[in-house]
């Protein structure tokens, strides 16, 4: 067989390869249907930086699916419309070691904040006045909780989260004070 041939075998081959993955719906007259493309199975079904995740969520205290209710219990709720709510979820150094929360709509005064966290790594946080200076902090938590006071004289709250260590999960709430 000569080159040439061989060449153009080759290009069918691939060509041939490349369009098995690949279907489209049936036409609609009154919507154009995408055409969808499926991927070929990869030799390694999971990739370096999802065995990561899996394995940092592995190690957290609680199951990932248990931290909306811990925060719960964790750290005061806010009266409904009032302060910036409770947040919670976990940090790792593979997937958001660092965070930054804005409350845009948040009027000015004076909040208490608390922050949960539990695990073998330490949050860092921060707050204050959006694109300003932080008012409080910085203050560590580590596997403990602990409450802050926020002032602003702007509207909106700015609060910042940053992980040191192992994967760790997180409550934390704002609340009016007075």
């Amino acid at each position: 067989m000569d080159t040439t041939r061989k060449a153009r075998i080759a290009v069918i081959v691939v060509a041939a390869v490349s369009l098995a993955g690949c279907t489209a719906g049936e036409p609609d007259a009154a919507t154009p249907t995408p055409v969808e493309m499926t991927a070929l199975p990869s030799a390694s079904p999971t990739s370096t930086a999802d065995a990561d995740i899996e394995r940092d969520k592995a190690a957290l205290p609680i199951p990932a699916e248990g931290i909306s209710d811990w925060a719960n219990t964790a750290v005061p709720a806010p009266e409904p419309g009032e302060g910036a709510g409770t947040l919670s979820g976990w940090m790792s150094q593979s997937t958001s070691p660092n965070m930054l929360t804005s409350f845009t709509s948040l009027p000015p005064g004076d909040y208490q904040a608390q922050i949960a966290c539990r695990g073998e790594g330490t949050i860092t946080v921060t707050a204050g006045e959006i694109d300003a200076a932080p008012a409080a902090g910085p203050l560590e938590c580590d596997n403990s909780t602990v409450a802050f006071g926020v002032q602003t004289a702007q509207t909106g709250l700015e609060l910042s989260l940053s992980l040191q260590g192992a994967p760790t999960i997180y409550a934390v709430s704002v609340v009016p004070v007075g």
